[in-house]
């Protein structure tokens, strides 16, 4: 759990310190004081970047040169965690007095679940935010799934840097050098797919008891996980890939990139029958958003013994009072939530009680 945070020259913060509490703590504060950049300093703690800024520059306080992240944490292997970024040198993060070396070697450290409403890309948006979505989640789990996406990266950014070089020289033919790069390419894409697919699975069995439990009509809710190279073993795997990139070489070369993996793969969320983004509200997409999230928590209690800590952004937006009701019930009986919210009235009119003792408001002005 997250005990104290403090930043300075962060976003709109000369300085601030903020103790959590256990259970559920409310962010409260008037649009622009900074709530959001609350959620955005945690994340950038566990993820090394943030959720929002393009670059890490953006988010030093204007003026200044550098920014500083502090954070204290209890039941957790690591008890202090600090992020520093110097515009002339980059950033550096230091767990306990060690200097971290790798980036990659801090994903995982805090389990977290993040919602904001910029989620609504993951439901309506185009194929890459669901993958992305994914990839993001299972790194956290799994260091040798973001190892092998790391390699598969690396391997594509190469081997498009030669498909781009044959078609500078108009030689539209197979190389002994593809070959090389496609054989290497095989087996991490293969564990990939068979990492996604084998989550696809976990999550439509948390997201199914979560649907259940809040609708009472029988609403279902499921994930499609549909993979551009599909095989059972990996021989099948590497010999559909070799055929496929070896058949459509001259296309690849014209285009000056790779066209078979798992950046082609696709994700479709359904609700019943009918595909999400076909249909679907603004609000219907926020609740779906917000189970997936719920979901997301509870794989992450399964497999780690650990449950995460939630950050929601704006939780009620675009939800009405009874959906926010079917959130709220799941919500109140987590380890440790973080919302941030505009208005105390707001809350009491989706059900939570601020005047009960179990809220923690933080009031940021």
């Amino acid at each position: 759990m997250l005990k104290n945070l403090t930043v300075k020259n962060f976003r709109v913060f000369k300085e601030i310190s903020v103790a959590f509490s256990p259970g559920i703590n409310i962010i409260l504060g008037k649009n622009g004081v900074g709530k959001t950049s609350i959620l955005e300093a945690v994340y950038f703690i566990c993820f090394t970047k943030s959720f929002k800024a393009q670059q890490d520059v953006d988010m030093v306080r204007i003026g200044e040169s550098h920014f500083q992240i502090r954070t204290e944490w209890e039941e957790s292997r690591v008890k202090e965690a600090q992020g520093n970024f110097l515009k002339q040198k980059g950033k550096r993060f230091i767990f306990d007095r060690e200097t971290m070396t790798r980036m990659a070697d801090i994903i995982g450290i805090f389990p977290l679940v993040f919602q904001s409403p910029e989620d609504y890309r993951v439901t309506a948006g185009p194929g890459i935010e669901r993958r992305m979505y994914f990839d993001r989640f299972i790194s956290q789990i799994s260091r040798p799934y973001l190892q092998d996406l790391m390699l598969y990266r690396r391997l594509v950014k190469s081997r498009n840097a030669h498909l781009k070089e044959l078609g500078e020289k108009k030689q539209y033919r197979y190389t002994r050098q593809l070959e090389a790069y496609d054989v290497q390419l095989s087996p991490p894409m293969f564990r990939i797919v068979a990492m996604r697919e084998g989550y696809a699975e976990l999550f439509n069995r948390h997201l199914g008891e979560l649907y259940a439990g809040a609708f009472s009509d029988g609403t279902q809710a499921h994930i499609a996980y549909k993979p551009s190279i599909a095989a059972k073993t990996e021989e099948e795997f590497s010999a559909a890939h070799l055929g496929q990139t070896r058949e459509n070489i001259e296309k690849e070369i014209v285009l000056r990139r790779t066209l078979w993996g798992p950046n082609y793969d696709k994700y479709i969320f359904y609700r019943n029958s009918t595909p999400l983004i076909h249909y679907a509200s603004q609000g219907e997409h926020k609740l779906w958003m917000t189970l997936l999230k719920l979901a997301e928590g509870e794989i992450i209690s399964e497999i780690r013994q650990e449950e995460p800590v939630y950050l929601f952004d704006d939780l009620f937006a675009e939800l009405d009072v009874n959906n926010s009701r079917r959130i709220i019930e799941r919500v109140m009986h987590k380890k440790q939530v973080l919302i941030t919210t505009t208005d105390l009235n707001d809350l009491r009119r989706h059900g939570m009680d601020a005047e009960g003792g179990k809220l923690n408001i933080i009031e940021i002005s």
